[in-house]
Order: structure tokens, then sequence, then C-alpha cells
């Protein structure tokens, strides 16, 4: 309790002077309930989520410099570029039970207004440069709109409307005021002491025993113009880049393969581009294949495509995203891997490498402390992946014991 005490009182003193220098809201003034809930925040994050807080110190250096130069452009509060430690740990491939993602956990909406596309092929939500540009325009519009951080950041968690309706309930334009009165959903009346206690430990990292390499930073790369899909796991065996690297410089990309149709600004390491453009423009053709629309006929079955196709169910699944087969319906059109070279319309056809499908399926026994992310990051799969396979929602709980089926991208293990 002694220990509680203090570190209350020493976040209040110091958050003043943290504050006073960049625009945020100071806690000075407020009163001992609303304080408290900042030293709460501050007690869990130097406690149960200190793990927590570190892995987002680790992944941070990647990405600070970028967006600090990109907040100091928009005139934004230094503060913020603290925002994605809460939001998503610095990480890119972050993606939540609400169907957020990325390191500003944009949700769909929000990401389509703002012009991040979200397809069959990629997910800016996932590129930290496009990505910071349009979270710090949010972020802009928000403070504009309600001339208030406290205000600006609820929104942000929560959004316009559920804000706007606490306001319009409470009477009140103060955070502080609606979170007393219970007119905000808990979710968002921890999100802001969240922000102030992990950007406070964050600047005084060494403090609290935290670790922040500043030694370290986002890879140096070039831009590798495709104007044809490649197969990233080919792509990466000849130019003798490590697949990993490739979806640390490019992890918008939902597969292996990059977009059909488009111009596709690829990020290669900087000493690479030299080999990177010989291995792209001597690509064979025979490492190509072709992947065609199919519209599903009435009574047509998975199965029965697949037979077809001379391919697999479960390759079906996997590049449609299907999570039931018993769900397709007839005039729908999905993705059929074909090994034709003379397309009846050649407007049908896309082509994608052959050997960006690699898979092996092996069955995972649940442990105790096992989340589906955590597995999915230890096998370095995709959380969307496991559910798909297993036909499971963001509500599923899995338990000890629990038997669940992984899809590995083999080529990561080479």
């Amino acid at each position: 309790m002694k220990r509680f005490c203090f570190l209350w009182v020493f976040i209040i003193i110091l958050l003043f002077f943290f504050n006073r220098s960049t625009g945020l809201p100071s806690t000075i003034g407020l009163g001992p309930a609303e304080r408290a809930q900042v030293g709460q925040a501050f007690e869990r994050f130097l406690t149960r989520e200190r793990q927590f807080i570190q892995r987002g110190l680790n992944n941070a250096p990647y990405y600070l410099p970028f967006i600090k130069e990109v907040f100091e452009k928009e005139k934004l509060p230094e503060d913020l570029v603290w925002l994605p430690l809460i939001e998503s740990a610095f990480s890119p491939n972050a993606y939540s039970r609400a169907g957020a993602s990325g390191l500003w956990q944009f949700m769909p909406g929000t990401a389509r207004f703002y012009h991040l596309k979200i397809d069959f092929w990629v997910d800016e939500r996932r590129d930290p440069f496009k990505s910071t540009r349009k979270a710090a325009k949010l972020l802009k519009s928000l403070y504009n709109y309600y001339n208030n951080w406290e205000l600006a950041l609820a929104a942000y968690n929560a959004g316009i409307g559920s804000v706007n309706s606490a306001i319009k309930k409470g009477r009140s334009r103060d955070f502080w005021e609606l979170t007393s009165k219970g007119y905000l959903k808990r979710e968002t009346r921890d999100y802001v002491p969240r922000f102030f206690a992990a950007a406070y430990i964050a600047e005084n990292h060494d403090r609290y025993g935290f670790v922040l390499d500043t030694g370290i930073k986002f890879p140096e790369y070039e831009i590798l113009l495709v104007e044809k899909p490649i197969d990233l796991t080919i792509f990466a065996g000849k130019t003798g880049i490590k697949l990993s690297s490739l979806k640390q410089l490019n992890p918008e990309l939902q597969r292996y393969i990059t977009p059909f149709g488009e111009n596709y600004k690829l990020r290669v390491p900087e000493e690479k581009l030299a080999r990177a453009l010989v291995v792209y423009n001597e690509l064979p053709k025979e490492d190509l294949t072709g992947v065609r629309w199919h519209r599903v006929r009435t009574g047509e079955t998975l199965g029965e495509i697949a037979e077809n196709y001379d391919t697999k169910v479960s390759l079906l699944k996997r590049i449609n995203n299907i999570t039931n087969s018993k769900r397709i319906f007839a005039g729908v059109k999905i993705l059929v891997p074909v090994h034709s070279e003379s397309p009846d319309n050649e407007s049908e056809w896309v082509y994608v490498p052959r050997k960006g499908f690699e898979t092996q399926e092996i069955l995972y026994e649940v442990r105790n402390g096992d989340t589906i992310w955590g597995i999915a990051n230890r096998y370095e799969t995709e959380v969307e992946m496991i559910q798909a396979v297993n036909g499971l929602t963001f509500d599923t709980v899995i338990m000890p014991g629990d038997a669940i089926k992984l899809w590995i991208d083999t080529a990561l293990q080479r």
C-alpha cells in the first residue's frame, strides 16, 4: 500500500512537468480519483503488464524516428509518438479481436476513409509509413474537433460517435467527469490514463529498469518497382534476402505474393537492390502458374471444384479465406490455381508463383497460458490463418488440451 501511494504521488508530480512542455493536458488540478487512475495504470505497467511494455520498447526504435518526423511536421505534441505503445506494442502485425490492425490499430472503416487499402493482396494498415501519416491526420482532426486532447484520445479509441453520445448524456466536455459518471465504456475510461502512464515510462524507461535500444533502426531499403506478380519465397531464395527481412520491410503484404494488376513498390534491403533487379528481370516463366476466377455453380462443392482444377480443398480455402466449406453459394467468384498455358479468358487470370502456396499442416495441442496470438507468433504464421483453418472466431476461447491445426509456410522454416 505504501509503495502504491509513493508511486501515485511521484507520477503526479512528474507528469506535471512532463506535460507542461508538450501541450498535452496536465494531471494537476484533477481530483484524487482521476489522478489515481493514472497511478493505477502506471502500477500495472510496472508489474502485471511489464512484459507488454518491454515488448513495445523493443519494437519502438524501428519506427520512432519516422513517427517523430511526421508528428513534428504536423505540429502534434511530441509525446503522442508513444501512442502505439499501448495500441499495438509497436507491432505492424498486431491484430485485435475487434478487427483493428497495424501500429495504430485502424479499424477497417477508418482505414478506408483515410484511403488505406485493404484487399486480397495488401492491408496498408500494416504499412508503418502509410499508416503513421494517416494516424497523424486523424489525431490532428480529432483535436481540431474537440480542442481537447483527452477527448481527442478518447475518440481515437472509441470513435467520435461514442464520445459525442457520452458528452450529450453527461452534459459535459470534461473527460474525467464523463469517466466518473460512467458515460464512457470501460476500455475508453482506461485508455487516456494508460497513455499518460505509458508515455511517461517510455520517456524515463531506464529509471524503471526498462530497455530502449536506440542503436537499432528500421533497415535501410530501396524500392524495386514490380510490374508483374512475384513469389517472395522464390525471390528471397534467388536474391539471398531472408524471407523474414522481406516480411519486415513489407508487412502490408497479405500473402507471399506481390499484388496482381498494379505496379507494386517492393521494399528490398539497400545492399541487395542490384541483385534484386537481376533476379526480377530474369525470373523464368516456368516459375509462374495461373490463378483464375471461378464462378460457383448451383450445387457445386469445394471438393468438386478442387477435383476439376486438380488442386486441394485446403488450398482453395486458404487462398480464399474460406472458414466453412459448406457456406459457398452459387454465383460467388473464388480464386482457383490452374496450370494451363492457354486460358480461355485472359481477363479472368492473374499470374502468381507456384511455390507461394507451400504449406505444412501440423496438429498443435494447446498448453496452459497459450493464446492464439502467442501460437501464431511462435510459429511465424497469422492469427487469421489459425482462425480460418480451425473455424475460430475472435470470441473463441482456446483451452489447454484442445487440438488445433496450424498451416506453416515451409519457406520460413528453411
